[in-house]
């Protein structure tokens, strides 16, 4: 299980595989296959095979590439995860998101549901 803490290093969460739980334990999201979605089932996000980030519509909100997810608008990082130190960062570097745990198996598709979950990509 990894634990999630924010800017401030404040427990705020946990991570057990696909599952996102608040800090109670309790699971408030998920993922499923390339879906983001909502403790209800609602999907809320879903990653494309080619990268591309969409709502449940087909409207492209952004993208990820090589641990960096993108706005589709202005074509800039909005955070990229930095898997060595166990950190998200916001557009302009600062730590957002700290992950302690077994994190070496993350990938993007777990960024891209953590990005969701815990910093709400593209609310």
């Amino acid at each position: 299980m990894i634990e999630v803490y924010n800017n401030k290093e404040k427990l705020i969460g946990f991570i057990d595989g696909t599952e996102y739980l608040n800090k109670k334990k309790k699971i408030i999201g998920y993922l499923k296959k390339n879906k983001y979605k909502d403790k209800s089932g609602t999907t809320l996000l879903i990653l494309k095979d080619n990268g591309d980030i969409t709502w449940s519509g087909d409207e492209k909100q952004g993208y990820i590439k090589e641990s960096k997810i993108f706005s589709s608008y202005t074509d800039s990082v909005v955070y990229e995860f930095k898997k060595d130190k166990g950190k998200i960062l916001n557009s302009i570097g600062d730590s957002v998101l700290y992950l302690k745990g077994d994190i070496d198996k993350l990938e993007d598709l777990d960024f891209f549901g953590i990005a969701g979950q815990f910093l709400e990509l593209f609310a």
